[in-house]
């Protein structure tokens, strides 16, 4: 019985000892999915991604294409239009249909003949669509490609700062279950192990904070990269260097002034206002219409052909209405330009002025934000452990640091945003 009982013991405990295998190879199958489900993206995979799939890019570039197929369409030339007048009923002989020979029937043909260059006018508005919306396009493509940028280093700064928040949470929780047994048995007073929670409590909502701000970045991330998959950023501090050389903002306003797409946008408009405006005086010009005609019976001779012309007579209807509208129109695209070039002008001076003082504050923090953080991090956490220091202090250090490392996170990321606004403004790749 009792090899028996023995046999039995081993059995159970060779069955549990595989459960937990099973369980442990489990649990890693599972992390290395979930990591096979989360996206790792530097910013050059993330901005490759966004060109390829971002749906607003897409909708912008069919626009494009409608407007091209409306060049084409305004190069036609108007349709002929064909009539035909047969006899459906003759009283005198008493025939239906009587457009034999001895019947009657007759033919027209008439072509509008568009006169004062209509169709050239209208050929020419098409095509200054055509480059409003390729305008429009890069508009769209530059300012999607900032906030792909903005939301890319929110996401790489919170994401550092929650793990930070986690490791220090991991640390108090274990610090506070170790201290809430020495106070039980009185060899700690109960106020530390309250003032451990307390700490504890407000990283915990600071960190519950910060990952609201997380997930709303992650989110518009998504959205922009048109995916469902988590997204973890992947950013060298060394790449921050890149951001440290600021062109002369001569050279910027240059840049600016060639390459803008919204001052395209507004230039494209009033050229495009300028040729409404000469498509309405060209108005005042009458079309005229050929025609050609066949008439068996029902004119002055059997089998007549006739030739013939129509155009209107501008007398009461000189569309003065129109252009007039027209020519307010032209000022107010003019007054907009005037007022766009000065815009630009303006934002290219704010962004050279922010970036300058990004540079200026991340190459001062850098300075004073080495690898000796982290090593007394280390250093006061073991000590608190081993009671050197005092609670008081390893509270106000745990607080001190958080604050420093957001503080120098939030500073990467100003500066990566700030070079994002320079490339937008110039409309060019500084950075």
């Amino acid at each position: 019985m009792k090899a028996i009982r023995n046999s039995r013991i081993k059995y159970k405990f060779k069955e549990k000892k595989f459960l937990s295998i099973s369980f442990l190879l489990l649990c890693i199958l599972f992390n290395a999915s979930a990591q096979n489900q989360m996206m790792q993206l530097s910013l050059v995979d993330a901005e490759n991604i966004f060109l390829k799939n971002n749906l607003l890019l897409l909708a912008q570039q069919y626009n494009i294409s409608a407007k091209q197929a409306l060049i084409i369409q305004a190069k036609t030339i108007p349709n002929p239009v064909f009539n035909v007048d047969l006899n459906v009923y003759d009283p005198q002989n008493k025939k239906t249909f009587h457009i034999d020979s001895s019947g009657q029937k007759s033919f027209q043909i008439q072509q509008l003949i568009l006169l004062g260059g209509k169709r050239k006018i209208e050929i020419d508005i098409a095509k200054q669509n055509k480059i409003l919306a390729e305008a429009e396009f890069t508009d769209l493509l530059s300012r999607l490609r900032t906030q792909l940028h903005q939301y890319f280093f929110n996401v790489n700064s919170e994401k550092i700062v929650i793990e930070n928040y986690i490791k220090q949470l991991n640390v108090l929780d274990t610090i506070i279950d170790e201290y809430k047994v020495q106070a039980n048995k009185g060899n700690l007073p109960l106020k530390d192990v309250i003032r451990l929670k307390s700490v504890y409590i407000k990283l915990n909502a600071d960190k519950a904070d910060l990952a609201k701000e997380y997930n709303e970045n992650q989110k518009q991330l998504k959205l922009l990269l048109q995916t469902n998959q988590e997204i973890a950023t992947q950013v060298n501090d060394e790449s921050f260097n890149n951001f440290l050389v600021l062109k002369p903002i001569a050279d910027l306003q240059t840049l600016a002034t060639s390459n803008r797409a919204d001052l395209k946008m507004a230039d494209a408009s009033a050229m495009l206002a300028a040729l409404y405006l000469k498509q309405q005086k060209k108005q005042v010009i009458p079309d005229v219409a050929v025609n050609g005609s066949y008439d068996q019976r029902g004119g002055a001779f059997k089998n007549q052909i006739n030739a013939g012309i129509t155009m209107p007579i501008p007398v009461f209807n000189t569309n003065r209405g129109n252009i007039k509208a027209a020519e307010f129109d032209k000022k107010a695209m003019d007054t907009y330009l005037t007022e766009k070039k000065l815009e630009v002008e303006l934002d290219v001076q704010q962004a050279w002025t922010n970036m300058q003082r990004s540079i200026n504050e991340y190459l001062k923090i850098k300075d004073l934000y080495d690898g000796q953080f982290q090593m007394v991090n280390e250093g006061i956490r073991n000590n608190f452990q081993l009671r050197n220091i005092s609670i008081l202090e390893f509270v106000d250090f745990v607080e001190a640091f958080n604050e420093s490392l957001s503080d120098f996170e939030n500073t990467k990321r100003q500066l990566a945003q700030s070079a994002a606004i320079i490339n937008y403004v110039t409309a060019s790749k500084i950075y």
